[in-house]
């Protein structure tokens, strides 16, 4: 059996805490831009910003929130 040094569910569980934590007492206009910020400071997020990833380009051509038809 192989001893696990990297436990992925325990470290998400302790972020989304931390996160929960930080936006406590925030307002939904508030918790917005803070994960925006957050991510904005990551290498997909600037990508993302500066419309040079895939999934940012998809969103400007389609609109956010749009299901994709069935077909």
């Amino acid at each position: 059996m192989k001893v696990k040094t990297f436990d992925a569910v325990k470290l998400m569980r302790e972020l989304r805490n931390k996160l929960s934590e930080d936006m406590e007492d925030m307002t939904s206009e508030e918790r917005v831009r803070y994960i925006q910020d957050k991510a904005a400071t990551t290498p997909l997020g600037k990508a993302m910003v500066k419309g040079e990833h895939k999934a940012a380009q998809q969103i400007a051509e389609h609109g956010r929130g749009k299901q994709r038809r069935a077909g």
